[in-house]
């Protein structure tokens, strides 16, 4: 392609560029994702750039800018040109170094009306090379394109070659031809239900995350998931909603689910934003058993994600002409985020097994609120809150909230959520 491309955003693009425009020119950091991709030994540094910029040149959403002076965003696809990836020697030969470079970079904003969506460097130690860093904008790529992403990396530094990909624009000019207007119908029809205190909480404070990694809450989340016939996901959200309404005294709150739209073999390995928020309102009545509670979170978050596909401006419009007017249909201030599978396995001697880990946040805006999770032996479980909306320890605490939650949810020995135990003896706080 020696000419540039242009055509219409898919909705998870425009989703995201929504989004951005709440938070503010000053926070458009928040949409920069780090990776940090291991290079297997004896690869040379070279060879890891070259494979880097093959993956530029096959992914348009790589090579994509976007005008945003009109009422619609337009995204505007590049010829590919070699572009430089510089090497950066670590004074470690560590993950944690390499983590700590990409958190750097992406600390800066991305200027996605002029700039490629994307920086990426080959971390070294004494001239190895070890890991590729990527720290690429949330409207080139989400969680499921960079799991797309990793993989190509490995396939090509092993020899390998890409076949064809899909590519954005066609996914919008599908959505265009027939645009899912079955999703915006039950949104303006469910919209009512959302709590009103859950929406754009104006919360400018510090954030802060605190993490944990169980093996017994995984194996009693699969437990739940297995005998209910439900998802994870959805034990680790009723649980969740349940240790947030303890230690909020509130009986019902709504969470922004991210749906990853990914149900359609076509599009799973779309380099591109697909994600978008689905929004769920749980209610905790201390009188349900637990079992059935948690029967209905899945009900509710399954209905959320088929729906989770959808244009946010015709949403707009539409709550608009049902007499509900909406300044931003992407604004909530409570999130949860499945991931999937976790990066790495936490190292024996980490804080994460038996205590918390706690990081810092450069967030000052959006959700005050964000319960992530992810698996891999065990479970990872992190809250991210402003200070405040939980302050002090209070992030570590609903974490370990959850953890007991889950195992002792498994026993099945309660008749009532209001009998479910969230004491946790044995996690130091």
């Amino acid at each position: 392609m020696s000419e540039v491309w242009t055509g219409p955003v898919t909705y998870g693009q425009l989703s995201v560029l929504r989004s951005l425009e709440t938070h503010g020119p000053g926070h458009r950091s928040v949409a920069n994702l780090v990776s940090v991709w291991e290079v297997p030994f004896g690869v040379g540094v070279a060879q890891v750039m070259d494979a880097w910029l093959q993956l530029v040149a096959a992914h348009e959403s790589l090579r994509t800018t976007y005008n945003l002076s009109g009422p619609m965003p337009v995204q505007k696809v590049h010829p590919h040109r070699p572009s430089r990836v510089p090497a950066v020697e670590l004074a470690e030969d560590s993950f944690a170094a390499a983590l700590r470079l990409g958190a750097e970079a992406a600390g800066e904003p991305i200027d996605i009306e002029t700039a490629l969506p994307w920086r990426a460097f080959v971390t070294t130690y004494q001239g190895d090379a070890l890991h590729l860093v990527t720290v690429i904008h949330h409207v080139a790529a989400d969680n499921g394109a960079l799991r797309v992403l990793e993989e190509q990396l490995g396939l090509l530094l092993e020899g390998g070659t890409l076949g064809p990909v899909v590519q954005p624009l066609e996914m919008a000019q599908e959505q265009q031809e027939e645009p899912n207007t079955r999703s915006v119908r039950h949104w303006t029809e469910t919209w009512g239900r959302i709590v009103p205190a859950d929406r754009d909480p104006g919360d400018s404070g510090k954030r802060r995350r605190a993490s944990l990694y169980s093996l017994d809450g995984l194996a009693a989340a699969q437990e739940l998931s297995d005998r209910l016939k439900v998802s994870v996901q959805s034990v680790v959200l009723g649980v969740g909603a349940l240790a947030l309404s303890r230690l909020k005294g509130t009986r019902q709150m709504s969470f922004a689910l991210m749906a990853a739209n990914r149900l359609t073999p076509r599009w799973v390995p779309l380099v591109g934003s697909l994600n978008q928020f689905a929004p769920v309102t749980v209610t905790v009545d201390d009188e349900a058993h637990p079992m059935e509670y948690l029967r209905a979170c899945y009900v509710q978050s399954m209905t959320a994600y088929m729906h989770g596909c959808y244009d946010v401006d015709a949403l707009k419009e539409s709550l608009r002409e049902a007499g509900v007017p909406e300044k931003d249909p992407t604004a909530f201030a409570k999130h949860y985020n499945f991931l999937g599978d976790v990066d790495a396995e936490p190292a024996a001697g980490s804080a994460l097994h038996t205590g918390i880990e706690w990081r810092p946040s450069t967030q000052r805006s959006g959700p005050n609120f964000h319960l992530a999770v992810a698996t891999g032996k065990g479970i990872l479980i992190g809250v991210g809150a402003s200070h405040d909306y939980l302050g002090g320890n209070l992030p570590a605490v609903l974490a370990a909230s959850i953890e007991a939650g889950l195992i002792n949810m498994c026993k099945g020995s309660e008749n009532s959520l209001a009998d479910v135990s969230l004491d946790n003896l044995w996690r130091v706080l």
